[in-house]
């Protein structure tokens, strides 16, 4: 009974056009950009079919409560969430994201959250590099994020990214305890 196929590395994907069209504004001009016919063919070449498979069983079943991820796909997951414009899977793999966070994990999150423009991860990773910046000295992963070795200007961004965020709960901190204290 499905009415549009996606060719996902090779192989079909048989979904339902009236789901995918309220899906999201992404699906939607997937689908209106094709002619309407019986056999919709999408092919999907920027996503691994276990991880669209992951995105399909997400809309399909309603929520995230029913997914399985891997500790490996939850980065491409969250990416394709971010390109589908799925915002509730997002959220999803960005807190899954944050608890799964680490010393040995923390610049990948970091530097792929900055990458996609989640800001919201991107935030948590700072305030993560702020509370462990004593262990993460050592990292050499975070040196080169601090140092920038590659050249390509990134050190200084998170430098100034690590000092707003500071300012931010400094000054929260702040408020929150002016509020409490009697005038």
């Amino acid at each position: 009974m499905s009415d549009v196929t996606f060719l996902v590395e090779g192989r079909p994907f048989y979904a339902h056009k009236v789901l995918l069209f309220t899906a999201s504004p992404r699906f939607k001009a997937l689908l209106s950009s094709k002619p309407t016919n019986d056999s919709t063919c999408i092919e999907i070449g920027y996503v691994k079919y276990s991880i669209f498979q992951l995105v399909m069983q997400y809309l399909y079943y309603g929520g995230p409560e029913s997914l399985l991820i891997k500790n490996n796909e939850i980065m491409e997951l969250l990416s394709a969430a971010k390109f589908f414009q799925l915002e509730a899977l997002q959220r999803h793999c960005e807190i899954i994201c944050a608890k799964s966070i680490n010393t040995d994990n923390c610049v990948d999150i970091y530097n792929h959250a900055k990458f996609l423009g989640v800001t919201e991860l991107s935030a948590y990773c700072e305030g993560y590099f702020l509370k462990n910046m004593m262990v993460l000295i050592e990292n050499e992963a975070f040196k080169q994020l601090l140092y920038d070795k590659n050249g390509e200007g990134t050190g200084q961004d998170v430098l100034q990214d690590l000092q707003r965020t500071l300012a931010i709960r400094i000054q929260s901190i702040h408020l929150s305890s002016s509020k409490g204290s009697v005038v």
